[in-house]
This record gives structure tokens, C-alpha cells and sequence, in this order.
């Protein structure tokens, strides 16, 4: 299993608030793939951050001391993304 520490990043698209992982070290963008990835309640975890700002609030920022861990098998790397499959055992997201 591999982590990958990543802060939120919140972007405007057609006039929307959005939200997306990034990784705290090369600043790509973290893709999250799986079978078990509910992507509905991932948005609501990403949300939640905002409404929970007191708590951590440095999750919004790349060298933050607020995380989110990211547990997974990395299954590709490009120059823009690291895409991780949360599909094994104890994969998932959390904040630390």
C-alpha cells in the first residue's frame, strides 16, 4: 500500500464552486479509481472541509500542516496526475 498526502484544491468550472486532491509534494492532480469509490460520497467528504474549516485549517493549502491521506496502489503517473486504486485492503481517504 502506498499514501500519497494531498491538500483540496477549490477551482471555479462553468460558474461552480469544485473541488479536487492534490499531492502536497509535486502538486498533480490525485485521481481516485476503484470499485469501491463512491464518488457521491467522496464530493461529500471534499465538501465537508469547508463547513469544518476551524478544525483544519490548512487543508486547502499545498504546505498546510492538514492533510488528507490518500491509501491505495498507485496505478499511473504523468506528468499532470497520479491515479490511485483504493481497491485493497485499508485503501481509502481520510484526514490526518
Amino acid at each position: 500500500m502506498e499514501k500519497v498526502n494531498c491538500y483540496i484544491e477549490e477551482y471555479k468550472y462553468d460558474g461552480n464552486l469544485m473541488a479536487r486532491l492534490r499531492d502536497k509534494k509535486t502538486d498533480k492532480k490525485v485521481v481516485l479509481v476503484g470499485e469501491n469509490l463512491d464518488k457521491n460520497h467522496f464530493l461529500r467528504f471534499l465538501s465537508q472541509a469547508r463547513f469544518r474549516n476551524n478544525v483544519m485549517p490548512t487543508i486547502f493549502e499545498k504546505n498546510g500542516e492538514d492533510l488528507v491521506a490518500v491509501r491505495g496502489k498507485i496505478i499511473l503517473e504523468t506528468d499532470d496526475e497520479i491515479e490511485v486504486s483504493i481497491d485493497i485492503e485499508n485503501g481509502g481517504y481520510m484526514i490526518e
